[in-house]
């Protein structure tokens, strides 16, 4: 079952880390695209965003059932599962934060799509752009962690715990 847990956890992970940074790319080439005007940019972002969120969520829970599963000290050290399941954790927590108190205000400021930007945006804008950066970095450190090879005990030890029979 841990090792179920540790691949879920891997896969996770590492999807989330992948399709952040694919979307990040595909969504600053969409509105800086220059044909494509205000109204057309806005209908992108509350197009593109909910699904960001969406399977960020689904691959962090992931990231975060399998990282509970794989908690005793039989595949990894205990502290290096206790710090992945740590970070996980914050970047779930990040992610509502920015959904909540940066996305929605976001969006509510495009909407209409076209409409003016209110002097507010800005700020919006550039703490969404930090906040998902940590996030994805958090991420990234979670996924390097969890994707270091597992290591063996050796075999002095595994012999040490069989007791001799003479």
């Amino acid at each position: 079952m841990q090792s179920l847990c540790l691949i879920l956890t891997r896969f996770c992970l590492s999807a989330w880390v992948g399709a952040a940074v694919i979307f990040v790319i595909n969504g600053v080439q969409d509105v800086t695209f220059q044909p494509f005007d205000s109204l057309v940019r806005d209908q992108l972002i509350t197009l593109h965003f909910p699904i960001y969120y969406t399977v960020g969520w689904v691959l962090l829970a992931g990231a975060f059932l399998g990282s509970l599963g794989i908690r005793s000290k039989q595949l990894l050290p205990r502290w290096k599962s206790n710090l992945v399941l740590g970070l996980v954790i914050l970047t779930l927590a990040i992610s509502l934060i920015d959904y909540f108190w940066i996305y929605q205000p976001l969006e509510s400021m495009i909407t209409p799509p076209g409409s003016p930007r209110p002097a507010q945006f800005r700020g919006y804008h550039q703490a969404s752009k930090y906040v998902n950066s940590l996030n994805i970095l958090l991420t990234f450190v979670a996924a390097i962690l969890i994707n270091l090879p597992v290591l063996r005990q050796s075999a002095t030890i595994q012999n040490a715990s069989v007791p001799d029979v003479e």
